[in-house]
């Protein structure tokens, strides 16, 4: 498979200072007896998108001090506190080739390292798998999308090499759960389609059009004639 917009594994993030306003979300506190700091990502959501900005919020921290952010032991800067010992900065989550991945960002205090507090954040790639790539145009495929944060259903669009318009157009399914999965079996060609190469598009929009600016994945299906 062939992703039209391909992101790089997981590489550093950035953080941007932001001016420190009220906490909104809910924060995930440090262990009992650990640290009075909290750590909290907003929007709070089970599940996010690729490559998304969310806001990084933290309390409990030294007043007007730096806090470190890292993940994985990797530092991605600092931010500073206000008098409260707040902060708040955007944070880019990392681009992922495939699947999801579990990230655990990490806030301590420079003045005060013990004084620390982690987040969690599950981050999905915008993917899809189609088996088998090539053979009759009555085969079903075997589809497993994520990552499709726009809509409520999956559609895939098949357009023939040197064509402008979509051949045909085919419902996948619903999407569905935190992370925006979609599993089925479909037949995505008429029985007639002549043999050929066929790039599909995934999107959530019903119909198709060429120039439009969506997250979805390409891939190319061969039609054979025995």
């Amino acid at each position: 498979m062939h992703r039209a917009e391909s992101s790089a594994s997981l590489g550093p993030v950035r953080i941007s200072l932001a001016v420190a306003t009220a906490v909104t979300a809910a924060a995930l506190a440090a262990p009992a007896g650990a640290s009075a700091a909290t750590l909290a990502v907003e929007p709070a959501e089970a599940c996010y998108r690729e490559q998304q900005s969310v806001v990084l919020t933290g309390t409990g921290f030294s007043a007007n001090g730096t806090v470190d952010i890292s993940r994985d032991g990797n530092s991605l800067g600092t931010l500073a506190a206000d008098a409260s010992g707040t902060f708040q900065g955007r944070l880019d989550l990392p681009g992922l080739v495939s699947g999801q991945s579990s990230l655990t960002y990490l806030a301590t205090d420079t003045a005060n390292p013990a004084l620390t507090a982690p987040v969690t954040v599950v981050a999905t790639a915008t993917d899809v798998g189609v088996r088998p790539l090539s053979g009759r145009a009555t085969r079903r495929f075997r589809i497993k999308a994520r990552g499709f944060f726009g809509g409520r259903t999956l559609w895939a669009h098949l357009v023939r090499r040197g064509s402008r318009g979509a051949v045909r157009t085919v419902r996948i399914g619903r999407i569905k759960g935190p992370c925006r999965k979609v599993s089925a079996r479909r037949r995505l060609l008429r029985q007639r389609t002549p043999a050929g190469e066929y790039r599909v598009q995934f999107d959530t929009f019903r119909r198709y059009r060429a120039n439009r600016k969506v997250e979805y994945d390409r891939l190319t299906v061969t039609v054979t004639r025995d």
